[in-house]
């Protein structure tokens, strides 16, 4: 089983997780991220939609909904199903 995501100090990030994706979308020079398991990702800098999806790095794209459609509170900058590629199942 991976680590405990909330309040590690180790600054993991969903770019680090396995079920998140992203992409450089090549016209504005900015990243959109996505996460499989129904999070919506964003930068939680920007209040302003669409410019909120994107940021310049992916490290910048938190969860800001969660999968039931509410305001994801986090405590950290992964959620709770966070999981790195070599700590997946083989």
């Amino acid at each position: 089983m991976g680590p405990k995501a909330e309040g590690n100090d180790m600054g993991f990030h969903c770019s680090d997780c396995v079920f998140a994706s992203f992409s450089l979308h090549e016209e504005s020079g900015l990243y959109q991220g996505a996460c499989s398991r129904g999070y919506t990702l964003a930068n939680p800098h920007v209040r302003v939609s669409p410019e909120c999806h994107f940021a310049e790095t992916p490290e910048g794209l938190v969860p800001t909904v969660d999968p039931f459609g509410e305001e994801y509170l986090r405590t950290s900058n992964v959620c709770e199903q966070f999981r790195r590629p070599h700590d997946s199942v083989r």
